[in-house]
């Protein structure tokens, strides 16, 4: 499997966030399904998701793209109805969190980007 790029994944999350919803669920077990037909599917292969990854999310008549997005490595997160790519881990998210205006999430990435930094002290 090929290293996928900020640009291709971002591509792929155009398309998910583009999908006519059929059904969606929160909460634990999360759904959001689309359509299984030959249109979303080639949207899909258009921007380098394979038939073979589509099929591991899907039954004949639907597909579910909260399956295809985090199974499939192209989203971090589910945001206010939309696949979001997180940005680097930068001064700015940094500065963010310190200053007490990040979200939780920020402080998450933070606290799992220095997992494995040896503590000083």
């Amino acid at each position: 499997m090929r290293e996928l790029t900020i640009k291709d994944k971002q591509a792929v999350l155009d398309v998910f966030n583009s999908f006519e919803v059929y059904e969606q669920s929160g909460g634990e077990d999360a759904y959001i399904l689309v359509e299984n037909n030959e249109e979303n599917r080639k949207r899909l292969n258009d921007v380098g998701v394979t038939n073979k990854e589509i099929d591991n999310a899907a039954d004949e008549a639907f597909f579910c793209t909260i399956a295809l997005a985090f199974n499939g490595g192209y989203a971090d997160n589910y945001e206010y109805g939309k696949f979001v790519l997180w940005g680097p881990i930068d001064g700015v998210l940094r500065e963010r969190v310190r200053n007490f205006e990040g979200t939780q999430v920020d402080a998450l990435r933070l606290l799992e980007a220095l997992e494995g930094v040896k503590e000083v002290g």
